[in-house]
């Protein structure tokens, strides 16, 4: 065995990373409440307001990406693989950034009104984060809690799923309505930017199991 596995198996490891993992997903916890609220308003001053705080989580999720990255630079032993850690904040970041995408969509496109499908796919990706926040919560203790980490990234899969199902009844109930070209334009675009968030999230989870097969 070379000093470098010698160090992995036996030198202390930072854990300074789940911290900061544990941070980044509350993140997305509150930018995703923010973003229910933002479809279930009907005060588009309201709406305007909230689509400001989303933006700003998103600038502070960066922050705490980049904190995380130059820690792995500096970080000699790591919980996981330096690229295992890097991908799953990639994947976090990636979360955010969508979340962002939804509500800058709204606030450029301006649509004359949000069909209900909106509604429901924002709160599917609110569970979605939910069950993730307890996921990454959970990863510090992942050989003991392997079983239960399981159990949030297959209701991830559940949720995403339903997601899938909201898309495509939405789409088909915008093309079908009496919608103006322009709108439904506009609200295809919408639609399509949540669908991609609840994919993201699932994503998110994907990455999870990895480190379940590699680390449990």
């Amino acid at each position: 065995m070379n000093i470098n596995n010698l160090f992995k198996v036996f030198g202390p490891k930072n854990d300074d990373f789940f911290p900061m993992l544990d941070e980044t997903t509350a993140l997305a916890v509150t930018a995703s409440q923010y973003l229910k609220k933002m479809y279930e308003t009907k005060d588009e001053t309201e709406r305007v307001e909230i689509i400001k705080l989303i933006k700003a989580i998103e600038v502070q999720g960066d922050i705490i990406t980049a904190k995380i990255f130059k820690k792995l630079e500096r970080t000699f032993i790591t919980p996981f693989d330096r690229e295992d850690i890097h991908k799953l904040t990639e994947e976090i970041e990636s979360v955010l950034d969508h979340i962002n995408y939804c509500a800058q969509k709204v606030l450029l496109y301006t649509p004359e009104s949000l069909p209900e499908c909106t509604v429901s796919i924002s709160r599917i990706i609110h569970s979605e984060i939910i069950e993730l926040e307890l996921a990454i919560q959970d990863l510090k203790y992942l050989k003991k809690k392997s079983s239960v980490i399981k159990a949030h990234c297959k209701a991830i899969k559940k949720l995403e799923r339903e997601a899938d199902i909201q898309y495509q009844q939405g789409i088909i109930s915008v093309f079908m309505s009496d919608y103006k070209p322009v709108e439904i334009i506009k609200l295809e675009e919408i639609i399509q930017e949540l669908e991609k968030t609840a994919n993201s999230v699932y994503s998110v989870s994907k990455a999870i199991k990895l480190l379940l097969v590699k680390y449990s």
